[in-house]
């Protein structure tokens, strides 16, 4: 089975045991060129067992959101979230994740957001791989915020949502926000 088939393959049994779980969301398909050495990175990911990336839109008691700035988009707020390990799920990537990052814990009790990315070599159109990013809603179980990530500026709970707010947590509508 080629690397395609079986990245295409995972991410689809993915996206299906995810929607069994946590319910049915759009899902957003595109397509990206690599340049080759990013192509080939991906690649070796691919191959160990990487899937993509997932994170949290984590809310507490009253309401509030926990945002992140990440050293990567510094100048943007967003949701904790990261890569994907294997073995795990990405429901667990984002829980790992979000504890990981700003030392909360969540439980996980939706899906918003699913992109299937299909990722193109730049020099050879036929060499492709699949990914999928996923995006969760959850509610705070326990933890304090603690930034020990070296990746992570800051993190915080914000009772308004903030203006800079980057790509993905801005698909939510008005009345899903904190």
């Amino acid at each position: 089975m080629t690397l395609e088939s079986r990245t295409r393959e995972t991410v689809r049994m993915e996206l299906e045991r995810l929607v069994d779980a946590y319910g049915d969301v759009p899902v957003r398909r595109d397509t990206v060129t690599n340049d080759p050495d990013f192509f080939e990175r991906g690649a070796k990911l691919a191959e160990e067992g990487w899937l993509g990336d997932a994170g949290a839109w984590v809310t507490d008691e009253d309401g509030r959101v926990l945002l992140i700035k990440h050293r990567g988009a510094p100048e943007t707020w967003g949701t904790p979230g990261g890569g994907h390990e294997p073995g795990e799920g990405l429901d667990d990537t984002a829980r790992r994740e979000v504890r990981e990052e700003t030392g909360v814990d969540c439980t996980l009790t939706g899906l918003y957001y699913a992109r299937w990315k299909t990722i193109v070599h730049a020099e050879d159109a036929d060499r492709r791989l699949h990914m999928l990013t996923v995006e969760f809603d959850a509610e705070a179980s326990g933890g304090d915020i603690d930034v020990s990530d070296d990746e992570v500026l800051a993190a915080e709970w914000f009772e308004t949502v903030p203006e800079a707010l980057h790509e993905i947590p801005a698909t939510r509508s008005p009345d899903e926000s904190a």
